[in-house]
């Protein structure tokens, strides 16, 4: 597996491949310290399974960055990697394409769990984004007519949570965590997780939980 690295902090960026070995000893890192080495790398590379893009870069911006390279490698995943913790930024870049945004912050192993969601071919969003059923346009589900429980379900699902530890987490059997989810894929007219995680994503939701 090879990954690549778009941070202008060489610390930063030998850290975040000490992480990437503990969850795969086998990956290979390409490292990039501006944007315009990120996206040569990238159209250099291919076979890339994963870029991390930080959103601060000293040439141009990470986002900006991350366009160019969906316009050339529309294939590969992008996470924004990043100090930002604002909002408006989690936003703008999960519209322009990014399949997860995770702040430089969190945990080793929630940074992990996230990096593993996006490769599965999940979505990963940052839980401060949306809190489900608090300060959140549900517009777009509201349409579909999920129930309260259903939205919780769906975000739970959206984190990448197994039915087993949806049920425990909503004090569920796993009967009706199941039961939840089969609903929620006929109301969004979806047949996986992934793509039910989309749907969220163009509505709104995120996940609620890094525990």
């Amino acid at each position: 597996m090879k990954i690549l690295i778009a941070d202008d902090h060489a610390l930063f960026r030998q850290g975040m491949i000490y992480i990437l070995g503990e969850m795969d000893r086998e990956t290979e890192v390409l490292q990039a310290s501006t944007s315009r080495q990120a996206i040569q790398l990238a159209r250099d590379n291919l076979d890339l399974a994963l870029i991390l893009m930080d959103l601060r870069m000293p040439d141009m911006d990470g986002v900006d960055a991350m366009r160019v390279i969906l316009n050339s490698v529309s294939t590969v995943p992008v996470v924004i990697l990043t100090a930002s913790e604002r909002l408006t930024d989690m936003k703008q870049a999960l519209d322009a394409g990014a399949m997860g945004y995770v702040a430089k912050s969190v945990a080793p192993a929630i940074m992990i769990r996230a990096l593993q969601l996006v490769l599965s071919g999940g979505l990963y969003i940052p839980p401060a984004l949306v809190q489900c059923g608090e300060h959140t346009d549900l517009s777009g589900l509201a349409r579909s007519r999920l129930t309260p429980r259903q939205t919780e379900v769906l975000c739970l699902l959206v984190d990448g949570q197994a039915n087993k530890e949806i049920a425990r987490y909503l004090k569920l059997s796993e009967a009706t965590v199941k039961a939840h989810i089969s609903s929620i894929f006929k109301v969004l007219n979806v047949s996986n997780r992934t793509q039910a995680a989309l749907v969220a994503k163009k509505a709104g939701l995120g996940l609620v939980s890094e525990n």
